[in-house]
């Protein structure tokens, strides 16, 4: 009788290695190109301004619609909706790209080692900042599944901001660049004055016209031309800005640690007002009409008269803010560390609905083509809708 064969163990290690190395493969290529309309949430804070606002209306109850694992929690941006697409980063250095409608993937792709904030795109290409790694900004088109170029900043934990064809943001260093879309270039930077303590900067920038603002953790806010590195003005708050400041009729509003909320002249840097949350203050202010909603580590979200900066009311969430809110309409969704997912009426901030969550939440829900998209760091991206029309289904797994 014939013996059977005996695979040598070169032969044995050989197949385990191809097959690892297969279950290892990862790429991300959209099925179709990207066409942004309003109702997407195409940026960090739904725009550049980062007003975290939409005009699209998600009545709640709400109810989930899906859910699908990230292999990691995501840093302190928000998921991006664009067309039927959500595309969202990890803090393994993953982007993801994900259907609206159930949650499926289309693929992911490494960086790098860690994404803190959100992506920026524009024209089926997502500029992404990387921490730690070689290059950390990088260029990568989404339909053809390849990365345009690689770029090396320094450590940039923030989400780079769009704005007159060019790409802005800081880094870990102090030094805040203006860089070239097209090749990733640098076309000028700016160093944090008198930076001998090498403070840097985790604040995302806001961008109106041809301003760029941005906080550091010198304890200023910068304003500079979107054209040169010279500040148009400079304000100092007395205390660590990691807050993304936003930008609403002609007034920039941004936070300190201190829990300082400063509303300052977009042209000319002049405070108009000051209101003191007493607790440390990381999110950026999200916009209704005349009023601010602005969350706070002490658990409190204020709701603020815009133009004077009274407040009209606040209520105790139960749990750290660390993101912003999402408006629609009359309604704010927002997370907390204590794991949970409320709805609040923004005329009187009346609690109207709350989830539980597995996981803390840490960023800004997107609001699009009637969901609610949650990212919570357990790695799990949740999508809620309306509860009329809304039957449960899962993705999970890898």
């Amino acid at each position: 009788m014939r013996r059977p064969s005996v695979m040598s163990r070169s032969s044995f290690v050989a197949i385990v290695f191809a097959l690892a190395s297969m279950s290892g493969c990862s790429g991300l290529k959209l099925p179709q190109v990207l066409r942004i309309d309003e109702d997407d949430w195409p940026a960090f804070g739904k725009n550049q301004e980062r007003t975290n606002a939409t005009s699209e209306r998600l009545v709640p109850p709400l109810s989930l619609a899906w859910e699908c694992d990230i292999s990691s929690g995501m840093g302190f941006g928000s998921p991006i909706v664009i067309d039927s697409t959500v595309i969202v980063t990890n803090m393994r250095g993953e982007m993801y790209g994900l259907n609206a409608n159930t949650g499926k993937r289309y693929g992911w792709v490494n960086l790098g080692e860690a994404v803190h904030g959100s992506p920026v795109i524009d024209q089926n290409v997502a500029y992404v900042a990387v921490s730690n790694s070689r290059y950390s900004l990088v260029a990568y088109d989404l339909v053809e599944g390849a990365a345009l170029w690689k770029q090396s900043y320094g450590d940039v934990e923030v989400t780079p901001t769009f704005s007159n064809n060019k790409l802005f943001f800081g880094n870990t260093s102090g030094i805040f660049f203006c860089v070239d879309r097209t090749t990733g270039l640098q076309e000028w930077r700016f160093r944090l004055p008198d930076n001998s303590k090498g403070k840097g900067i985790h604040s995302s920038a806001a961008a109106s016209d041809s301003l760029i603002i941005f906080g550091a953790d010198d304890g200023n806010i910068y304003a500079l031309d979107t054209r040169y590195s010279t500040p148009r003005w400079t304000f100092t708050t007395g205390a660590p800005v990691f807050a993304s400041p936003a930008i609403s009729e002609g007034t920039v509003f941004c936070g300190n640690i201190d829990g300082v909320l400063f509303a300052l002249d977009l042209m000319t840097g002049k405070e108009q007002w000051r209101f003191d949350a007493k607790t440390s203050i990381y999110a950026t202010p999200s916009f209704s009409g005349g009023r601010l909603l602005i969350g706070t580590v002490g658990r409190t979200l204020y709701c603020l008269n815009k133009d004077r900066g009274t407040a009209i009311w606040s209520t105790d969430l139960n749990g750290v803010v660390n993101s912003s809110a999402a408006i629609s309409g009359n309604i704010a969704y927002i997370g907390t560390l204590k794991k949970e997912l409320l709805a609040l009426k923004i005329d009187d901030g009346s609690m109207i609905w709350k989830q539980a969550l597995r996981g803390r939440v840490k960023t800004t829900p997107a609001i699009a083509h009637g969901k609610l998209y949650v990212a919570t760091d357990d790695r799990m991206i949740l999508a809620f809708r309306e509860s009329s029309i809304s039957e449960s289904v899962r993705e999970k797994g890898r």
